[in-house]
């Protein structure tokens, strides 16, 4: 049934404000022991430490995965995807490693000491309902991003608002007999952070059968939990540079392995991966990670099925996409508007009708329609879904981030 809900895709150029690099950048950065070198040069530099400091930690934990990094280079790959699809298992540890540098990369550059910067405050703030406390029932966040600022900003809110709202301590603390309001406190803990909080209670994975409900979701995992024995939430915002750089190349950041992972180790055309040990995989994780995930993709195609407008925000509509879109579009019929936000969106003019992206063939509303297509067949879709405004030929287009949440998060057009 259809219950309004606007689902929001993001990708990795919605955490471009926040600092973090892009595809491209994040490639150059790890693949090159010069590139790494000066970054962590920078990073002495901004924090007026001396780069010997971090240049003697970083560049031996680089060289650990030297061997993975030259198959990667010599290869000529445009994107870790590429080269761990082809690697396969015969170079599972090469590719365990390569996550934990993704890790020490995204985790190094604390965004909160530009946090003016990132849109992701805003987007917040969106996220709320009037009363202040609660979170926005026709909005769900599907996330491909591994890096865990959203989520990390979203917990910090939903705790300090509480605290706020009562005399300083979590409303479950207050009224210690109140199970039921303790319950749903950890719920929405749960929902905040994709079941990456330190409770693991998954109730919150099935909420929506009851009713709508708000919820992030992390669809290729994250470089960590709320509380990491490497890179928790206070090791990436709070703790100081060097205490950062000590434990994302120290001796367990080797040892152990991030939740980040490959699109096909999630999904494939016959649907989510085979249960528990049974896939490659979750040998490294365990089985509870597998039951987390299997959760978080059958919450995610639920979304989708009830989702009225989709909006999809800085993402690369690359191939490796395809067999999950399937899975989470799979059956879906029904119209729905069609938000893309894209820097690269051409200005449409109605009266010249080779503006129009349709007529564009190397144009992201282009591909997204072609994606869409393939993945959803059935499903119809068009631009602004609020009578009187104009469409951009079936696709509402906006050009960044900024503009999204100001103009396409109103509650009156959701």
């Amino acid at each position: 049934m259809n219950t309004g809900k606007h689902v929001i895709f993001l990708g990795a150029g919605a955490s471009k404000g926040s600092g973090y690099p892009l595809a491209n950048k994040l490639r150059l950065l790890i693949s090159s022991r010069k590139n790494w070198e000066e970054a962590l040069r920078d990073y002495a530099k901004q924090h007026n430490r001396m780069p010997e400091t971090f240049v003697d930690m970083g560049l031996p934990f680089w060289d650990k995965h030297a061997q993975a990094l030259t198959l990667f280079r010599n290869g000529g790959f445009a994107t870790l995807d590429e080269f761990s699809l082809l690697a396969g298992q015969q170079f599972q540890n090469e590719i365990n490693g390569l996550r934990s540098l993704v890790r020490a990369a995204l985790g190094l550059f604390n965004p909160e000491d530009h946090f003016e910067d990132s849109e992701y405050y805003a987007f917040i703030q969106a996220l709320f309902k009037e009363d202040l406390i609660s979170l926005r029932e026709d909005i769900s966040v599907l996330t491909y991003n591994y890096d865990p600022y959203l989520e990390f900003l979203l917990h910090r809110a939903l705790v300090h608002r509480t605290q706020i709202r009562g005399t300083g301590q979590p409303a479950y603390l207050i009224e210690k007999e109140d199970y039921a309001h303790k319950e749903n406190y950890s719920k929405a803990l749960g929902a905040v952070t994709s079941g990456f909080d330190a409770s693991n209670d998954r109730r919150w994975l099935e909420e929506d059968k009851i009713q709508p409900r708000f919820c992030l979701l992390k669809l290729h995992g994250s470089i960590c939990r709320e509380v990491d024995t490497v890179a928790g939430y206070k090791t990436l915002f709070e703790d100081d540079p060097l205490k950062r750089a000590q434990s994302l190349f120290g001796r367990l950041a080797c040892s152990d392995t991030p939740l980040v992972l490959f699109p096909w180790e999630m999904m494939t055309k016959q649907g989510f991966v085979g249960k528990g040990r049974d896939s490659t995989l979750f040998q490294f994780f365990g089985g509870s990670v597998y039951e987390l995930f299997r959760g978080i993709w059958e919450r995610a195609k639920r979304e989708v099925e009830s989702a009225h407008k989709i909006s999809f925000v800085g993402l690369s509509m690359h191939q490796f996409l395809s067999d999950g879109l399937g899975y989470l579009f799979e059956g879906k019929k029904d119209k729905v508007e069609v938000c893309l936000v894209n820097p690269e969106n051409a200005p449409f003019d109605r009266i010249r009708s080779e503006t129009h992206w349709n007529n564009l063939p190397n144009s992201p509303a282009k591909k997204l329609s072609q994606i869409l297509g393939i993945v959803a067949p059935g499903m119809r879709w068009s631009g602004y879904g609020v009578p009187r405004k104009r469409e951009d030929g079936e696709i509402t287009l906006v050009k960044d981030f900024e503009a999204f949440i100001k103009t396409q998060m109103n509650t009156s057009e959701v």
